[in-house]
């Protein structure tokens, strides 16, 4: 009975570990997300940027004075470039380092375990 208890213990342990490597799989690939969106609101801001400054600033400057160009243009990208990377940091935020399921059945576990070896 004793050898069956360890048995049964062993194979739960193995299913909480194999149940832990999912749940930091999964915040892993939320990070991953999260950072992927903040490089992309970077490199948008950076890329787009500078082409539509251009753009938009000789566009503009034929209706408004130059300086205020300059100045409507590089807030439009500053906004969207903030929007991406509040979002990202967003997406960054909600991932959990702690397994929860895992460690909530790892209590569990133990319960039981306490509660058959008394």
């Amino acid at each position: 009975m004793i050898s069956q208890l360890f048995r049964d213990a062993e194979a739960l342990l193995l299913q909480e570990l194999a149940l832990a490597r999912a749940e930091i799989g999964e915040n892993l690939s939320r990070a991953v997300g999260g950072t992927t969106l903040i490089l992309a609101g970077v490199a948008t801001a950076f890329s787009g940027g500078l082409a539509l400054i251009a753009a938009l600033v000789l566009l503009l400057g034929h209706v408004v004075p130059l300086w205020i160009a300059c100045a409507l243009v590089g807030i439009g990208i500053c906004a969207t470039s903030l929007a991406l990377a509040l979002y990202g940091r967003y997406l960054v935020a909600m991932v959990v380092v702690l397994p929860r399921r895992a460690v909530q059945s790892l209590h569990e576990t133990d319960a039981w375990a306490r509660e058959e070896l008394t």
